[in-house]
């Protein structure tokens, strides 16, 4: 087998992981980065771990049927990794949505280029400060450290992770933890919206020529907004932990898949 092909088998077997992990983190989505930016991404980084690989596996002796396996396996490891990072991203973005519902704003949505989706414009705003936070606070080094890392504890070559009842569990926890904090950041703004659909109803019962409904539509989004700014230092805090607690996800994978 020639240096060129023995580079090009590496080079196949490590991209799949990078590029999973990549795709579900909502920072280099096709409709945010051209697809030649993100494709050099993926192979420069593959390039980087691609000698471990060569000084791990016999490329040779891999037999043809164990391909699918081991590309079904990176696929899945990558697909882990990215969701752990990416959670936080979805909890931010779903208290966006939560609280446009409260404030009447929800049919106003519009395309968010980092989630590959619809948001509406509080979801959008939350999922773009969100995404500047994890780049500045160095999540983004931790995420590719965590990603390369993983090349150490599971080789391109090494079996399935042995999925049990405890890592399911472990993965129910995390979409429990994206709607709880989702939950704990809206709470702030829902509560003001509630006092004010409360003070709009009593209004209306004692002054039933004024146009409650058009005032309280002005009224919760301004409040909402202030409420909303006011609690951007939960949202850093919400962010930051999660880094740092994701710096340590590998430890607790490593647990749960042995």
């Amino acid at each position: 087998m020639t240096d060129i092909t023995t580079w090009l088998l590496a080079l196949s077997v490590t991209l799949p992981r990078i590029a999973a992990s990549f795709i579900v983190l909502p920072l280099l989505s096709q409709d945010a980065v051209p697809a030649l930016v993100r494709n050099s991404i993926f192979v420069g980084l593959a390039l980087v771990v691609s000698p471990l690989t060569i000084e791990t596996i016999n490329l040779a002796a891999v037999k043809p049927l164990d391909w699918p396996f081991i590309l079904i396996k990176e696929i899945f490891i990558g697909i882990t990794i990215g969701f752990f990072f990416a959670s936080i991203f979805w909890a931010i973005s779903i208290a966006g949505g939560i609280i446009d519902t409260q404030m009447g704003n929800n049919m106003s949505q519009t395309m968010d280029p980092l989630q590959g989706s619809n948001t509406t414009l509080t979801g959008l705003w939350f999922s773009r400060f969100a995404s500047v936070l994890f780049l500045t606070s160095g999540g983004f080094l931790i995420f590719l450290g965590v990603l390369l890392k993983s090349y150490r504890i599971w080789p391109p070559h090494s079996f399935l992770p042995n999925l049990t009842a405890d890592s399911g569990a472990f993965f129910i926890y995390e979409f429990e933890y994206i709607m709880v904090q989702a939950m704990l950041f809206a709470a702030p703004v829902i509560t003001v919206l509630a006092l004010v659909d409360l003070s709009m109803g009593l209004i209306n019962r004692f002054a039933q020529q004024l146009n409650v409904l058009a005032l309280s539509s002005s009224l919760k989004t301004w409040l909402g907004t202030w409420v909303a700014l006011l609690c951007l230092g939960l949202m850093v805090e919400l962010v930051v932990r999660k880094l740092f607690e994701n710096e340590h996800i590998l430890a607790r994978l490593q647990i749960i898949f042995s």
